[in-house]
């Protein structure tokens, strides 16, 4: 009898180690696969934690609910979502995106794409909540008392100027759905930056009161807030304003802006990495055009790595120092932004990020 229940501990013990050895990337893809593949709505409230490369932390709670749609070429799928301490809901269907205001009780439409996500609804959604990565550089996994632990790890974007990116998704053992992701990576500028979603109270298909449509019909109870058309820049075709600003690398040194060539001015700032990308653009429209044009940065924020930025990418031209007033002046609300002042010292063209168009007008104005 006591040489049957050894051989019986050992069978078990060896299932047991069988098991284990089964827990890899193959198993767990084939059993998340075949969980959201019986999900068609699933609904969860979620904390959203994002911590900027500049060390601003940003701690959110909210629900949201996720429609599949494979029809749908941006996300996948729709979705309803509200972010809790703002009060504010963002819906995204068929490439329409509504954004609403629960308290004013009214909201707008406008074209739904992925950065809808930025959106305070939109930053409720897990993306990938449906898929699991594909290409990445290699995969570690593990398993807790209650989770299976996937960690994933990315070649180095070399072209955006990201590094070591990482992902750490903690899948529920008897769902094999999302509880917590973490995304940590290395921009060209700053420090890790990461997003945390931890989800909680997770519904799917029938348990799900509210569909997408009907909080779409909820809106016909809203004002729709119809868009109106910006208005031009007030500065534009009048003189340049009287500008005297610090130089970046000497605070003992003011400049005053002049207008004896054609002038470019580039309103950047270290976290805008629009801004950092074009760059070199930037720098080689100066070193192009430099008997004809003046090409002038304006940072305004982190002055200490703005400095080891310009450094870094190797900027040649002329960087100051900025000021809130200068920016409402020049109506900068968003970053970058772009003026070209011609050689009388008028301002004729305002550009809301870097394009083509850019060089075309300096041309353009070289020839007059």
């Amino acid at each position: 009898m006591k040489r049957i229940s050894i051989i019986f501990l050992t069978s078990i013990l060896f299932i047991n180690c069988k098991k284990k050895q089964e827990i890899n990337i193959e198993y767990l893809s084939e059993k998340f696969n075949e969980s959201v593949e019986k999900i068609d709505r699933v609904q969860y409230n979620v904390e959203n934690i994002m911590t900027f490369s500049d060390g601003n932390v940003w701690d959110n709670k909210g629900f949201a609910i996720l429609e599949k749609k494979p029809s749908d070429t941006i996300f996948g799928f729709s979705f309803y979502g509200i972010r809790n301490d703002i009060n504010k809901s963002s819906i995204y269907k068929d490439g329409i995106g509504f954004q609403i205001s629960n308290e004013k009780n009214n909201f707008r439409k406008e074209k739904g794409d992925l950065h809808f996500l930025g959106s305070p609804g939109g930053q409720m959604v897990y993306k990938d909540f449906f898929k699991l990565e594909t290409d990445y550089k290699n995969v570690q996994v593990s398993e807790t008392e209650n989770s299976f632990i996937i960690e994933y790890k990315f070649e180095n974007d070399l072209k955006n100027k990201i590094n070591d990116k990482t992902k750490r998704l903690e899948l529920d053992k008897n769902t094999f759905l999302p509880k917590k992701v973490t995304t940590s990576l290395q921009p060209d500028f700053g420090s890790k930056q990461s997003t945390v979603f931890i989800f909680k109270n997770l519904e799917i298909n029938e348990n799900i009161q509210k569909n997408i449509n009907e909080y779409i019909q909820d809106l016909n109870q809203l004002e729709l807030i119809k868009e109106k058309q910006s208005k031009p820049n007030p500065l534009l075709k009048k003189s340049l304003p009287e500008i005297s600003l610090i130089n970046l690398f000497n605070e003992k040194e003011t400049i005053k802006i002049k207008n004896e060539k054609l002038t470019l001015i580039d309103f950047w700032e270290v976290w805008c990495g629009w801004c950092i990308k074009s760059f070199p653009d930037v720098e080689k429209i100066k070193n192009k055009y430099e008997k004809d044009l003046t090409v002038i940065g304006i940072v305004s924020q982190d002055i200490e790595n703005a400095r080891k930025l310009v450094q870094k990418k190797e900027t040649t031209f002329l960087n100051l120092i900025g000021n809130k007033e200068l920016n409402k002046t020049f109506s900068v609300n968003s970053w970058p932004r772009y003026f070209l002042i011609d050689k009388n010292g008028i301002i004729q063209k305002e550009y809301h990020g870097f394009s083509d168009q850019i060089e075309k007008d300096i041309n353009e104005l070289i020839r007059k």
